[in-house]
């Protein structure tokens, strides 16, 4: 997985904003047969693996793994806020 420097940024602004926590990719369950990927700021779980990238603490749902590696996020300063995108999630038929 990568994180961009605009991403990595935006993050880091977020996290100490927040004080605690890193940025945690989940399981959010399945969409299509494929599992979805929930993104949010916070604690990780116990059954997360642990990795920092760009240097952002990131922890990944060891259930969705496999399907971080070519994945990207990108962020943006919007009027509303920080918006993120996370890029290379496989293509959907239904």
């Amino acid at each position: 997985m990568k994180i961009t420097d605009q991403a990595r940024d935006l993050m880091n602004q977020i996290l100490e904003d927040e004080g605690s926590g890193c940025l945690r990719l989940f399981f959010a369950g399945f969409g299509c047969g494929e599992p979805d990927i929930g993104m949010t700021i916070s604690d990780p779980e116990a059954d997360d693996q642990l990795h920092r990238i760009n240097s952002i603490p990131v922890a990944i749902d060891e259930r969705i793994a496999h399907l971080t590696e070519e994945l990207t996020i990108e962020g943006k300063q919007t009027m509303e806020g920080p918006k993120f995108q996370i890029l290379g999630l496989p293509e959907r038929d239904c």
